[in-house]
């Protein structure tokens, strides 16, 4: 279009330059053909500068014309990297959505968290006041115990000081009896003495040396008994103190017996037995044997034990109840005899996604003196067995919270340890499967014999809250299981292998 433009501008100034020539041909004077011809030629120069200027113009048009094309190339570019401009503010912005939805639901859930949170601190603040209301009656029964005790000892310090009192008495009493026996023995051996008297006179009468008086023959064949003397007042209340170990036997009787040339002697000795008899009274008396009472059962809150009689496979059970919601505290206490080496599985429970949600375990293998308390697979707790293995009953208890990951072991009521940032603000999801005695790698199965628990377990209990101190003691003393507790023995569903469950509401009774 340019160069058109061009052709047709040439074109208009040779018809004007030619116009004047026309005319000088037609008849005009000379002078104005000079005329014309200096006008022609300084039209042909201007026509020179003016084919000079428009091809100036017509390169700065050119110039123009490649700027333009550089310019839509350049908005080419722009439009492409616009349309990915685009395309990428359209992914950002469905991101954008999602994570906005996801931060709804996670505010969502947090609220809920909140709330549970809010609930569980007012149960704590509940139970801390019931707590605090039940120790101070303990305290005040304690002091009523107290008070009771003191009475009682100042009744027993009474009781001590009047047998005291009594001892002095007796022998007291005995002193008087022993003085008295001194008394009747002179009086026996005065007897003698007149008896052997009796006994001559006898012999020389029958011999005719002497004709004895008649009331000497009276005495002939005559019975002498011991006469006993009255006793003083001092001796008949000892006889009414002190039973007697015998009946009273009769006095003894000595006859006279007519004896040729032998002279009477007496054969009595004063003797402790001889003291008894005289006097009905021995010198000490039996107390009668009282067997003592067998020790009365203390802890009566257990319900029933579980047998584990082999470490076997074959030998685990599970609950009827399945958590419904997930768990962010949770409290396992039972009592446990350990009958192996080891402490085995105490519980497992396991989700689809993790086959260790919550597990307490020790190995056959592993170090025996620990036991592992998992959470949420791979993070666990070495928790000390302390003198577990021993044989004997032993209360056991694990606590954990998800607020600040704090957990607490008490065995036997001492807290042995304790430790914090332990799954903080973990879940545990519900849906799982509950075993008792086996460690789950699957969902409800394989088992391995290495973790099996062989022993008893009594009065089991799984609740969703973290207990007080003071519920651990009084569950570990027998005062009653704490309230909301969502697993017991009461919920088993099956029992499979050799397991027993045996009901025995005293753990003394759990043999």
């Amino acid at each position: 279009m340019t160069r058109c433009t061009s052709r047709s501008v040439l074109f208009l100034v040779i018809i004007f330059l030619l116009m004047p020539l026309t005319w000088t041909r037609r008849g005009a004077p000379a002078e104005t053909y000079k005329t014309l011809n200096q006008r022609l030629r300084r039209l042909n120069q201007q026509f020179m500068r003016f084919q000079q200027m428009t091809f100036t113009h017509l390169q700065s048009i050119a110039g123009n014309y490649n700027i333009s094309n550089s310019i839509d190339s350049r908005f080419q570019v722009l439009s492409l990297q616009f349309e990915r401009i685009s395309r990428e503010l359209r992914a950002f912005k469905e991101t954008t959505e999602r994570s906005l939805k996801s931060l709804k639901s996670w505010t969502k859930s947090l609220q809920k968290k909140t709330k549970r949170l809010d609930s569980s601190l007012a149960n704590m603040t509940r139970a801390l006041r019931e707590n605090n209301h039940l120790n101070l009656r303990q305290i005040q029964k304690q002091r009523t115990v107290l008070s009771d005790l003191s009475h009682k000892i100042q009744n027993q310090q009474s009781h001590i000081g009047s047998l005291e009192s009594l001892r002095n008495q007796v022998q007291h009493g005995m002193q008087d009896l022993r003085a008295s026996l001194k008394r009747h023995q002179t009086q026996i051996m005065k007897l003698e003495s007149q008896m052997e008297g009796l006994f001559k006179i006898v012999s020389a009468s029958k011999a005719g040396v002497l004709d004895p008086p008649n009331s000497i023959r009276k005495q002939q064949g005559v019975v002498l008994r011991h006469v006993h003397p009255k006793p003083k007042p001092e001796e008949q209340r000892m006889r009414d103190r002190l039973p007697t170990s015998e009946p009273a036997k009769q006095p003894q009787t000595h006859k006279i017996r007519h004896r040729q040339q032998q002279p009477w002697q007496s054969t009595v000795q004063p003797t402790v037995q001889a003291e008894e008899e005289l006097f009905h009274l021995p010198l000490r008396h039996k107390i009668p044997h009282i067997q003592a009472p067998k020790e009365e059962a203390r802890i009566c809150n257990v319900g029933s034990m579980l047998l584990f009689p082999s470490a076997s496979t074959e030998n685990y059970l599970t609950f009827q109840r399945r958590f419904q919601t997930g768990i962010h505290e949770l409290s396992i206490c039972t009592w446990l005899k350990v009958d192996a080496k080891y402490v085995g599985t105490i519980l497992s429970y396991a989700t689809e996604n993790n086959d260790n949600m919550l597990v307490l375990y020790g190995r056959n293998s592993g170090v025996l003196g620990f036991m592992d308390f998992v959470i949420g697979d791979p993070a666990y707790r070495e928790l000390s067995l302390q003198n577990i293995l021993d044989g004997r009953w032993h209360h056991f208890c694990i606590i954990w919270s998800s607020i600040e990951g704090r957990f607490w072991y008490y065995l036997d009521s001492h807290l042995h340890s304790t430790g914090s940032k332990f799954q903080k603000g973990y879940e545990i999801p519900p849906g799982g499967t509950v075993v008792l005695g086996q460690e789950q790698d699957s969902v409800g199965g394989d088992f391995d014999e290495a973790e099996a628990f062989v022993g008893r377990l009594a009065g089991f209990a799984f609740w969703t809250r973290t207990l007080s101190p003071g519920e651990v003691s009084g569950l570990a003393a027998g005062k009653g299981v704490p309230r909301g507790a969502v697993l017991t023995l009461n919920d088993v569903d099956q029992m499979f292998g050799s397991v027993q469950h045996i009901t025995c509401e005293c753990l003394e009774h759990c043999m």
